[in-house]
């Protein structure tokens, strides 16, 4: 290959192409046009992202001259970003293929005529320090503050040179118009007269949040603008805007409430909260590149959207002079969406349950009403209204029937609670508990309400299948129950069962054979007086369930049916209360007396460093 003078490997051949010819030796075909327009089709779609060719055609040894004479005696043209970051457009004099970098260094051979700045300050250390070869090193928070200082300390001036004018052809136009103050790079998203408006209404809508923790940023939306590099040459910046974004915003944002600024999204505190901030651009800025002459396939009409990742490929791809005329501000501002969410609060406690007719969840007939109290809403109004809470939902180590009442210590739960506002203390939940317990005393009582993390939230989640409970039963066989029966039962250690699913959940739950463990029974018929007391007084009835009536206390593996165990669920449950006794038996009441588990554990110790 021969060539109209060479560039350096570190600099790109934009524009028209730099022209070349390939001298081929001893050939044996002659392709065609369409075959050679074919071939470079195939080398553009196959080495793109690099190198394209255009034009490909067969040329003679005499025009082959004029490529030599270019060498010494054309101009070439190029666009420069100098080391005081002013970008500079060079025209080599007397065609020379020294570097042009070099030749504007050297002030030699070459005219430079500067553009119009407007490039902010932050985007200058984008620019600048792009290429450097420990970027790495100070990809941080605290690396971009050092370039900062270190760019304000050689005194460049605030912003720098862009071709971003209103007039078509702002390279080539000799009336030049005011520059726009805002910066192009960043469309004005990193320049602080944009961030403290954006900190302004931070400040209004953190009016109605108690104090957090700590905080977090985001910023969404922000694919367009990394494309506007390439519309001036300088292609993928590593350095991101949403990183400095992050890093600037959260700073202000921080120093405002008194609180750690965190960039990971797993954090050690128990309320944080998130602002994000979401930009709105008029798709119609780059709505050129779906137009003639370029006609890119780089946006989704049906989804009313920009593939991005195209979108930037073919920038890149694209030579100056297609992209020159669209060297532009956009028409339209940029707006800006600020909404705030915080993590979820996590409250945990236990509860017992005192009534027979009170759901663990609500429960409602077709028509949609309401058919009795339930534990969730019980609890988890007050939460929600003590937290400023937009939803809270119960969740449990199990759950115990609408008739079944819940004893004892307590059964485990925590309630979940989003996007909460305000963050009681334990005093304020202290006084939330009591308040609980007078109103709904009488069915139901929550104990220990304290807050929890998510991590520990998982103990509960385990619990519903790890843990064992004890039960309380009173039972009712069809025939008279003898001293044998009784021991038989008692003698159940460590009995291994295998449930089908019960009929009675059929309906909501897979048909599967669980296998579970009851690990004790202790079983004892009831007195002739608490008989009596069963059946309030009757004595015909009284008579009737003499030594019929149990009272039993089982020890389970959590998640067993402990009805179906006494029954036996029609053989769907074996063996059961009534074939280890050999009489038929019913449940009559069941209590659930303990579930054995460590809950609300101790409150964790939080580092209040941010990470």
């Amino acid at each position: 290959m021969h060539s109209a003078g060479r560039e350096d490997i570190d600099v790109r051949m934009l524009g028209n192409g730099r022209p070349f010819y390939v001298q081929l030796t001893n050939v044996r075909k002659f392709p065609s046009q369409e075959v050679l327009n074919a071939l470079q089709d195939n080398i553009n779609r196959t080495a793109g992202k690099k190198v394209c060719c255009h034009r490909l055609t067969p040329v003679t040894r005499s025009q082959t001259e004029l490529v030599k004479k270019a060498v010494v005696s054309t101009q070439s043209t190029g666009y420069y970003i100098t080391n005081n970051l002013r970008m500079v457009e060079i025209t080599s004099e007397n065609g020379s293929t020294v570097d042009l970098k070099k030749n504007y260094d050297a002030k030699e051979n070459c005219k430079a005529t500067s553009l119009k700045p407007n490039i902010c300050r932050r985007c200058q250390v984008r620019v600048h320090f792009n290429e450097h070869d420990n970027f790495q090193n100070f990809n941080s928070a605290n690396g971009f503050k050092e370039r900062m200082e270190q760019l304000r300390n050689s005194k460049v001036p605030e912003t720098f040179t862009l071709a971003i004018e209103s007039d078509p052809n702002p390279l080539t136009s000799e009336k030049r118009s005011k520059p726009s103050t805002t910066c192009f790079l960043c469309a004005g998203v990193l320049q602080d007269n944009t961030l403290n408006s954006l900190l302004s209404i931070c400040k209004t809508l953190l009016a109605e949040y108690d104090k957090p923790d700590a905080v977090q940023i985001t910023l969404s939306n922000l694919d367009l603008l990394g494309v506007r590099s390439h519309l001036v040459g300088v292609g993928d910046i590593r350095w991101q805007i949403r990183s400095i974004f992050k890093w600037v915003m959260g700073d202000m944002v921080s120093e405002m409430l008194g609180v750690p600024f965190y960039q990971h999204s797993q954090t050690p505190v128990n309320s944080l909260i998130t602002i994000n901030f979401e930009i709105k651009i008029d798709n119609e800025e780059f709505m050129w590149v779906c137009r003639p002459p370029l006609s890119w396939d780089v946006f989704n009409f049906s989804q009313g959207k920009f593939k991005n990742a195209q979108l930037s490929r073919a920038l890149s791809r694209a030579s100056h002079e297609d992209i020159k005329p669209y060297l532009k501000l956009p028409g339209k501002s940029i707006q800006y969406l600020v909404t705030i969410e915080t993590s979820p609060a996590f409250v945990g406690g236990r509860y017992t349950k005192h009534a027979r007719d009170v759901s663990q969840t609500p429960w409602t007939k077709q028509t949609g009403i309401l058919v009795s109290a339930n534990v969730e809403e019980i609890l988890c109004v007050p939460l929600k209204q003590a937290y400023g809470a937009d939803d809270a939902r119960m969740h449990s180590a199990g759950r115990e029937d609408i008739d079944v009442r819940m004893l004892g210590n307590g059964r485990p739960f925590y309630v979940q609670l989003t996007n909460v506002r305000k963050f009681p203390s334990q005093e304020v939940l202290n006084a939330l508990q009591d308040n609980i317990n007078r109103t709904a005393g009488k069915k139901v009582c929550c104990h220990r309400l304290t807050p929890v993390t998510r991590s520990q939230t998982e103990l509960v989640k385990k619990a519903q299948e790890e843990k064992q409970k004890e039960y309380r039963c009173i039972i009712k066989a069809e025939e008279k129950v003898t001293a044998e029966m009784i021991d038989k039962l008692n003698q159940v250690k460590d009995l291994e069962l295998q449930q089908n699913t019960p009929l009675r959940v059929l309906h909501r739950r897979t048909p599967l054979v669980r296998t579970k463990k009851i690990v004790k029974v202790t079983a004892r018929l009831l007195t002739e007086e608490e008989v009596e007391i069963c059946c309030k007084n009757d004595k015909e009835l009284s008579e009737s369930l003499s030594n019929r009536l149990i009272v039993a206390a089982v020890v389970s593996e959590a998640g067993t049916y402990i009805k179906e165990f006494v029954h036996g669920d029609f053989g769907r449950t074996v063996p059961s209360v009534s074939t280890i006794m050999g009489n038929r038996c019913d449940m009559l009441q069941l209590d659930v007396a303990n579930v054995t588990m460590a809950w609300p554990p101790q409150p964790e110790t939080v580092d209040s460093e941010p990470l």
